[in-house]
């Protein structure tokens, strides 16, 4: 029986998640679908100045990230949606996103009411570099339900990602947009969630949906199940999970056959 065993072990491992989260508990949104918005300054000189683009480009790029990656995980409730360019106050400009000290405890102002906001900010204290692109705190949080989520990308003069092409621009708020509905980083490199930035992502890595899938699954309608052996989308998991199976089947009979098993008294 060890043969079937390790079988199993391995069709178990196989399936193994790498994905993170970006806190200590499981903290989603309560609801289905999500708006991004765009934060505008009030005051013209604290608004995107450095990163290359201005709100109404940066809106733009959410819609192309949200639809390129999260919103096609098949297998995710979660769907974000662009939202607007919203004017309100200077301080999500030009403040910290975290107060002082070891963890990051956000700073009551800058709360987002609801769904998630990104900002161009030009305090230098939230990050540690012009390399750091972006820094991201879902900060409205109730009980394990994340209210909203705020963004802020380093508008400093000597920031990087107004180096960056559209297409890498796109990927990097994607791969923020993971951070604000619960995701951390992977260890795996071809996800949208990996720790480092790489050049010519363009779709989401399956640990990427399996991360989103675990923070929100879909519910499956319940109906009587079948296999299409004629038809022309046959799904390869249905074909794999049917070898698996026969293969099984035939190695319990080996061991019934074969080695001479005992009843024990």
């Amino acid at each position: 029986m060890k043969l079937i065993y390790l079988i199993l072990f391995l069709i178990i491992s196989a399936n193994a998640h790498s994905f993170t989260l970006n806190n200590t508990s499981t903290l989603v949104f309560g609801q289905n679908e999500v708006k991004v918005n765009v934060h505008q300054s009030t005051v013209a000189l604290d608004r995107c100045t450095n990163i290359g683009i201005d709100e109404s480009e940066l809106l733009s790029i959410v819609g192309d990230a949200v639809d390129q990656y999260w919103n096609r995980s098949p297998t995710s409730r979660l769907k974000l949606r662009m939202g607007s360019v919203v004017t309100s106050s200077t301080a999500f400009a030009t403040g910290l996103i975290c107060l002082t000290g070891t963890s990051c405890d956000p700073t009551p102002a800058l709360a987002v009411s609801s769904d998630v906001l990104i900002t161009c900010n030009k305090n230098a204290g939230n990050y540690s570099g012009s390399g750091v692109l972006a820094v991201t705190v879902p900060n409205n949080v109730s009980g394990k339900t994340i209210v909203g989520s705020l963004i802020m990308i380093n508008d400093q003069a000597n920031n990087t990602f107004k180096t960056k092409s559209r297409d890498e621009k796109i990927s990097i708020i994607a791969h923020e947009l993971g951070h604000t509905f619960g995701l951390g980083h992977s260890p795996v490199k071809d996800s949208l969630m990996y720790y480092s930035t790489v050049n010519m992502r363009s779709a989401l890595g399956s640990d990427d949906i399996d991360g989103i899938s675990y923070l929100y699954p879909k519910q499956q309608p319940v109906t009587c199940g079948s296999v299409d052996m004629n038809g022309s989308k046959n799904n390869p998991n249905t074909w794999l999970g049917l070898l698996f199976g026969f293969l099984v089947i035939a190695l319990i009979n080996y061991q019934l056959r074969y080695l001479k098993l005992r009843p024990r008294f």
